[in-house]
């Protein structure tokens, strides 16, 4: 699995258009995956929009972040894939992600 980003661009509401070194192009809305108090400051279209490439992901200013394994898995499947769905595919594939809290 390839996971070194290029490109991480907010967009409009919870979005984010990525782009991956081996050409993967993907718009995914993370919605379902910004919970809990690490991700509110997220809420803050301002503050989502400072989203930065760090370490083959993304993260913001206070230090969310998601694992790079998990977002290039995402970006594959075209959609955030729920807790139960990621975890069983890094199972099942065998790859070093973290599981998904």
């Amino acid at each position: 699995m390839n996971i070194q980003l290029q490109k991480a661009e907010p967009m409009n509401g919870k979005k984010v258009s990525l782009l991956y070194a081996d050409g993967l192009n993907a718009l995914l809305d993370l919605s379902p995956a910004l919970y809990g108090p690490v991700f509110e400051p997220l809420e803050d279209p301002e503050f989502f929009a400072k989203v930065q490439i760090d370490s083959d992901t993304f993260r913001w200013p206070n230090g969310a972040d998601i694992d790079p394994y998990v977002l290039r898995l995402w970006a594959e499947s075209g959609r955030v894939l729920s807790r139960e769905e990621t975890d069983a595919w890094f199972a099942a594939n065998q790859e070093p992600a973290q599981s998904v809290a």
